[in-house]
């Protein structure tokens, strides 16, 4: 399988995806596995996971193909709501009201249904991405600098205890 070159978000096409890459939003979105994506078209594991987790344009095509599947599935049960509504009306009238009670929760999305979620701006992701290193960076600037606080600290300390309590001279 051929292995693709690290995702490089700062190149001039920024975003566009490579046939390979549709079809893997397409397979993903569709329920298959990374490892199974990457079999059907011929790239490893890896390459698929770094478009996933590392190219922007990926994960915005893959979370607008999510939402535009999720629109499909809302619009199929709108078009059977008013069977539906009538099933569940005679069953919250029956011997059992509950079970028909909690399918009326779950398809309004009260009751342990979330919808997908996830950015589709391909910039705004980079923005985001952008911004959350930046925030590594500085965190790990500020850890080097409290570092260097404590050591200089402990010098201090060690100068100040010298002066106070010098050394016995005699042997």
């Amino acid at each position: 399988m051929a292995r693709q070159k690290p995702t490089n978000p700062d190149t001039t096409e920024r975003w566009s995806l490579t046939p390979q890459q549709e079809t893997a939003v397409d397979l993903i979105a569709g329920g298959k596995t990374l490892t199974d994506t990457a079999k059907a078209i011929n790239v490893t594991r890896q390459t698929v996971s770094e478009w996933v987790n590392r190219h922007p344009g990926f994960q915005a095509a893959l979370n607008s193909r999510r939402e535009e599947l999720w629109r499909g599935m809302q619009d199929t049960l709108q078009g059977l709501l008013p069977k539906a509504l009538e099933v569940l009306k005679a069953e919250l009238e029956g011997e059992a009201p509950l079970q028909a009670a909690v399918h009326v929760l779950k398809a309004c999305g009260l009751y342990g249904v979330c919808p997908p979620w996830g950015e589709t701006d391909p910039e705004k992701i980079a923005e985001q991405r952008a911004a959350e290193q930046q925030r590594r960076t500085e965190e790990a600037e500020h850890a080097q600098e409290e570092a260097e606080r404590a050591k200089r600290r402990r010098a201090q300390n060690l100068m100040l205890e010298r002066l106070l309590y010098p050394p016995d001279p005699s042997p």
